[in-house]
């Protein structure tokens, strides 16, 4: 903008000099202290303005009233959605209590100071754009990564009431976990998922209640340069990299958000048949990586290629113990872990098999180890929980 301004000034500067004067020195050329240029007024860019038949659509399935008269309206009198906002009221409430709150006091004296405002990479998320936004409130692009399908929401202004009814049940069903746990468990999505028609509902839950409002939604593959090309509802089961792109506007602080969520495996074999993902990804380096409740799966040897582009492009990396294994961080000089809570063994679905000796010991050994206020992954039930922030180093590798 400065650059922009500085030539708008040049211009108007030389269309004011008469010719005679145009091949005098610099000093000639300056303007007198008595000159006065009069600079167009520049008015602020519009407004970008919102769908607000999508906008309508997800306060119904978030459970949060309209916001003026629409298809909507006459159904918030529908006794069942009336207990359905009641019971979501009381679970959001209770989770920002327990959870939210303290994440929010928590991240502002540490994640706000690891440039978040890069964009953030959430492999293994489901549709859980919840954690993604409390966690980095600042970033302007979020990409999500998970096996969950996309298909499109129902007309539920339109449905039989006994059908609606049904909807907001699972839906409510399917918030469950994470509501109580933080995340989703895979077996209860795949059957809750069946009856919500895929993760756009609990996305809509998510980003609604978060206090934002939906500018546009558009169903998305990528082409083989890792670039977004727009495909038709009915033709999107047919991608090899089906996704969908929703941008967003937080409504306290008007700040523009782009959220994608690709439908896909990022196993090894995935992202061998998916390049156009890996460059995708990597198109937007360098980014923040955020990792929770991840079933170990990088820990296994058929998911070394999703590490190896996180390692490679993240410039921060917050996950917990079922990320990327910590002999991959110890001594070396490439990254700097800093280490918040107390390690505990992994839970019994699991077993003594993901144990990580070396995390443990490091957790033990480091002297500037930090309180983490909050409980977030598998260790709900407890209050021991626990997190690394792993950062690039400054310190250039010895080679």
């Amino acid at each position: 903008m400065k650059l922009f301004f500085g030539g708008l000034l040049a211009a108007i500067l030389a269309a004011c000099t008469p010719a005679s004067e145009k091949t005098e020195t610099a000093q000639d050329d300056a303007l007198s202290k008595d000159s006065v240029v009069v600079v167009p007024e520049v008015l602020p860019a519009a407004p970008v303005p919102k769908d607000t038949l999508l906008d309508n659509l997800a306060r119904f399935v978030a459970g949060m009233p309209q916001l003026d008269s629409n298809s909507f309206t006459v159904l918030q009198s529908d006794p069942y959605w009336q207990e359905y906002k009641t019971a979501m009221d009381k679970s959001w409430d209770k989770m920002f209590e327990t959870r939210l709150s303290k994440i929010t006091g928590w991240r502002d004296s540490t994640l706000a100071k690891q440039n978040d405002t890069l964009p953030l990479f959430y492999p293994f998320s489901g549709p859980d754009f919840l954690h993604a936004n409390y966690l980095y409130p600042h970033t302007a692009t979020y990409v999500l990564a998970a096996l969950e399908p996309i298909a499109a929401v129902p007309q539920l202004d339109t449905l039989p009431l006994a059908v609606r009814d049904k909807f907001l049940d699972t839906l409510g069903a399917s918030l469950r976990d994470i509501f109580q746990k933080s995340y989703f468990i895979t077996k209860h999505m795949k059957a809750d998922l069946k009856q919500v028609k895929g993760v756009l509902p609990p996305l809509y839950f998510f980003i609604a209640r978060s206090g934002h409002e939906f500018i546009s939604q558009t169903l998305i593959t990528l082409d083989a340069e890792g670039l977004e090309k727009e495909v038709p509802a009915k033709q999107l089961h047919w991608q090899k990299t089906p996704g969908v792109k929703l941008v967003i506007r937080n409504l306290a602080t008007q700040q523009v958000k782009t959220v994608y969520y690709f439908s896909i495996s990022i196993s090894n074999a995935g992202l061998t048949e998916r390049p156009e993902f890996v460059t995708f990804v990597t198109q937007h380096a360098p980014f923040n990586t955020f990792v929770k409740s991840a079933s170990y799966l990088m820990h296994n040897t058929y998911f070394t290629s999703i590490k190896e582009l996180i390692l490679n492009h993240t410039e921060n990396l917050f996950q917990d113990d079922t990320g990327i294994p910590y002999k991959d961080f110890k001594k070396n000089l490439g990254f700097e872990v800093q280490f918040y809570g107390e390690y505990v063994k992994p839970v019994k679905d699991f077993g003594d098999a993901r144990y990580q000796a070396d995390l443990d010991s490091a957790f033990k050994a480091s002297t500037t180890r930090q309180v983490l206020p909050f409980s977030l992954g598998y260790h709900w039930g407890s209050a021991k929980q626990h997190y690394i922030l792993v950062r690039k180093s400054k310190v250039k590798p010895i080679l």
